[in-house]
């Protein structure tokens, strides 16, 4: 079962505001296979902008239209709203409209499909989506063991932020358990709207994430049709090791 994004999207700007160390890797990439590019689980349009104003044409899907909603209203403000296609939908039944030179699902977006089924479902489709010689890029978590250790259901307060449009302060906390079995981790997301009036307003966003092994996701990848090209420990292109924290995977349509 999918979660519900709206409940994520009041909150995703904020929270991602300065995270831009992905953005190299998915522009170096377009650069390699240019148009047409489809971004799978766009949010709020964070990847997507630099990729318009680098002149790229690209095509955004995701399932929450509050997220949509704010991609767009990015773009527009930029100036860049020509340059992006944006589209509802559930990538498992994406309409086969064109195939793509490059796809990509970036920070941790593919496992949010939390089963061994549904990664494998996705990963067909988006073969399908891929024009002969196409690219499919992933950029997932490398699992840590520490990590998944102290995935207890322990409460901890992760960050705090203030809004400029309210005036409140959100305390953001999570609680993560993890099924090693399934290796799904199952998180609840706690954000706190601290008014300065003094109201407090809860929001409860729970998220599911099935984490995969390096080793795994190139059987993963093999199984749905697709040639393992490499797989990477950085945004840097650097090798998997052990201490790795990203597990970036590049696949090929033959």
């Amino acid at each position: 079962m999918q979660p519900d994004f709206e409940q994520f999207a009041p909150f995703y700007d904020a929270e991602f505001a300065h995270y831009d160390a992905d953005i190299p890797l998915f522009l170096n990439f377009a650069h390699r296979t240019g148009e047409p590019i489809l971004e799978v689980g766009c949010g709020t349009g964070r990847v997507l902008l630099p990729l318009a104003e680098a002149g790229f044409r690209v095509t955004g899907i995701d399932v929450a239209a509050g997220m949509l909603a704010r991609a767009r209203a990015r773009l527009q403000a930029a100036g860049c709203a020509q340059q992006v296609r944006l589209v509802q939908g559930d990538v498992r039944a994406l309409p086969l409209w064109t195939q793509h030179a490059l796809i990509f699902m970036a920070a941790n977006t593919f496992l949010h499909h939390a089963s061994l089924h549904e990664q494998r479902q996705v990963l067909t489709t988006l073969r399908d989506h891929l024009r002969p010689g196409g690219i499919l890029l992933l950029d997932v978590f490398n699992p840590d063991l520490r990590t998944l250790l102290e995935a207890d259901g322990r409460l901890e307060c992760v960050a705090t932020w203030k809004e400029p449009d309210t005036g409140a302060t959100v305390v953001k906390c999570q609680r993560t358990l993890v099924s090693p079995t399934t290796q799904v981790l199952d998180i609840l997301y706690i954000y706190d709207r601290c008014f300065p009036d003094g109201r407090v307003q809860r929001t409860l966003a729970p998220l599911r994430l099935r984490y995969l092994w390096p080793q795994e996701a190139q059987l993963l990848v093999e199984a749905a049709g697709l040639i393992l090209e490499a797989l990477y420990g950085s945004y840097d292109l650097d090798p998997v090791t052990d201490d790795a924290e990203r597990l970036i995977i590049v696949a090929r349509r033959p």
